[in-house]
């Protein structure tokens, strides 16, 4: 009969010296996609206060969701044209030309384009940071960091709105696309 060595793993591990750095990263980009639907949720009654759109209100959030499917599928192609820092850096570039479209926006169609290629960049983050997982760490350790990535859906979900609620009150919506 063969025995098999079982080897623990601490939560340390995943979050102490380089691995820090890795979680932080990864779970950075899925934490920013997933507050950044709660956020902008709360806030879009301010924003078609502001510049108008009524009409358009729905689209906001279906076109950040819809380029970030596109986002997603794109992942595995980027990552083997650029390679895991590239691909990752272009998804935090793309968000964040989105982020400044959207903070810009004077009119909704404006704020569209900008949700649309915040969505892809973000779709990206979200999509890389489950892919990036085995590239990163030690197999001990995947199923440690999937929680932990899956856990910023958790935290997105609990702050979002109440962030998004606080740049509502204080009437600037703008501010919640530079954070």
């Amino acid at each position: 009969m063969k025995s098999e060595t079982v080897v623990v793993t601490s939560w340390s591990e995943l979050l102490t010296g380089r691995n820090l750095l890795r979680s932080v990263a990864l779970t950075g980009g899925v934490a920013l996609h997933a507050i950044n639907v709660h956020i902008v949720t709360t806030i879009l009654p301010s924003v078609v206060r502001d510049i108008g759109g009524l009409a358009y209100y729905a689209w906001n959030i279906t076109l950040f969701v819809v380029a970030s499917i596109v986002g997603s599928a794109l992942t595995s192609k980027l990552l083997d044209k650029l390679g895991p820092r590239r691909a990752y850096l272009l998804g935090l570039a793309v968000f964040t030309l989105g982020s400044v479209l959207c903070a810009t926006a004077l009119s909704m169609p404006w704020m569209l384009a900008g949700r649309s290629v915040q969505g892809l960049g973000g779709g990206l983050l979200a999509a890389l940071g489950y892919a990036l997982i085995p590239v990163l760490f030690e197999q001990r350790l995947w199923s440690r960091a999937v929680a932990l990535e899956s856990g910023m859906w958790g935290v997105a979900t609990l702050l979002g709105p109440a962030v998004g609620g606080l740049f509502a009150a204080g009437g600037a919506w703008r501010l919640a696309f530079w954070c």
